[in-house]
């Protein structure tokens, strides 16, 4: 039997799989290998150049040094494709007639004056000019303002690119409604790969509330601190983690003994940090499909409290409590904090769609 081989482009090294994008696609490459798909991986990189996690996973991985220059602004493109141009990676794509996914659109430059033979399809990470207007929108610093609604404007013009492209495999229901409605025949729902197979959460009673981020993303800074503003006024415990430090925000922290900041330095403390949790804090300012660390929170932590930008399926809706004022996520807080926690069932059948094994199968079939 002949083995089925694929190309895949990653925007940034998914190893280790410590962020949103890297953990799709660790998980997808990881669930792909498994089922016995050859990988041929090509990798954007600019500091993360460790892929001891990827080399029993693919055939071959090809590295790309990302050229972050300035001058890279310069241009009608959008900076984040500008700076992964790479003839290198034409060359080997053409070496190979296997069907190529590119990660995000951000990897789509090979796509502008090229025809490939094999098919070719885009993970769509995000609707890329809506992040970027989202985080115009959350940052406060005016230097990136302005430059993240620039690059929203060359995204949303650069969307010719998904003409060129067999197939558009989104990630969230928010996604799919987007480009279904000018790519329908193409456009395909994939969930997903979160890394995550069996619900671990712990009956009864945590000790506190937990909210974790990236502090380096902008929309995350300001959701941290409305989280703060929310349990200022409130008696119970709340951790805000994160694996970087915000200066102002440790100094917002310091002011109240009921809330504490956690440096994140391994993923087993994340996982610790959110077993133990009584609730599972999450907010986010900008409506962007699915954010990754609600899996982490639904299957291995407790209650879970957020609003509906995180995420836009229905039924994990239905199995966390969702509030969107101050004042709702208060009385949430203070409702769960009551309530003592066991895994239900209703909760397995919700993460049932976000099996990895699952969602490679559906990914094999659409693609071959």
């Amino acid at each position: 039997m002949i083995k089925k081989e694929i190309q895949i482009v990653a925007f940034n090294n998914p190893y280790p799989p410590n962020f949103g994008g890297a953990i799709d696609m660790f998980y997808k490459i990881k669930a792909l290998s498994e089922l016995g798909v050859l990988i041929h991986l090509h990798v954007f990189y600019n500091k993360r150049e460790d892929i001891s996690g990827l080399n029993s996973l693919c055939k071959t991985i090809h590295m790309y040094k990302s050229n972050k220059s300035l001058i890279k602004h310069l241009s009608l493109l959008p900076y984040c494709v500008n700076t992964r141009l790479s003839k290198e990676l034409i060359n080997n794509l053409n070496k190979n007639k296997s069907p190529i996914i590119f990660e995000s659109i951000r990897t789509t430059g090979g796509l502008i004056k090229n025809k490939f033979e094999q098919k070719t399809a885009i993970r769509c990470h995000n609707i890329e000019h809506d992040y970027s207007w989202g985080l115009f929108k959350s940052e406060r610093n005016w230097f990136k303002k302005v430059a993240f609604l620039i690059e929203g404007y060359k995204l949303k013009y650069y969307e010719y690119i998904l003409n060129k492209t067999d197939f558009l495999l989104t990630l969230s229901y928010f996604e799919y409604s987007y480009y279904s409605k000018s790519f329908e025949s193409k456009s395909f729902f994939l969930p997903v790969f979160q890394g995550n197979e069996n619900v671990e959460g712990y009956d009864g009673f945590g000790k506190y509330a937990l909210y974790h981020g990236d502090l380096a993303i902008s929309d995350n800074v300001k959701s941290a601190f409305f989280i703060i503003s929310i349990f200022k006024d409130l008696k119970e415990e709340l951790i805000i983690a994160s694996s970087t430090k915000n200066t102002k925000l440790i100094n917002e922290i310091s002011k109240y003994e009921n809330i504490n900041f956690e440096l994140i330095v391994n993923e087993n403390q994340l996982k610790d940090l959110i077993k133990n949790a009584h609730i599972n804090v999450l907010y986010s300012f900008q409506k962007s499909g699915t954010k990754l660390k609600v899996f982490n929170a639904l299957y291995i932590g407790r209650h879970c409290i957020l609003n509906e930008n995180i995420i836009d399926d229905s039924d994990i809706l239905d199995i966390c409590e969702v509030a969107t004022t101050k004042k709702e996520y208060q009385k949430a807080v203070n409702k769960m904090f009551k309530i003592n926690f066991e895994v239900s069932q209703k909760r397995l059948d919700a993460l049932k769609k976000y099996g990895s094994k699952l969602n490679a199968e559906k990914l094999i079939e659409i693609i071959f």
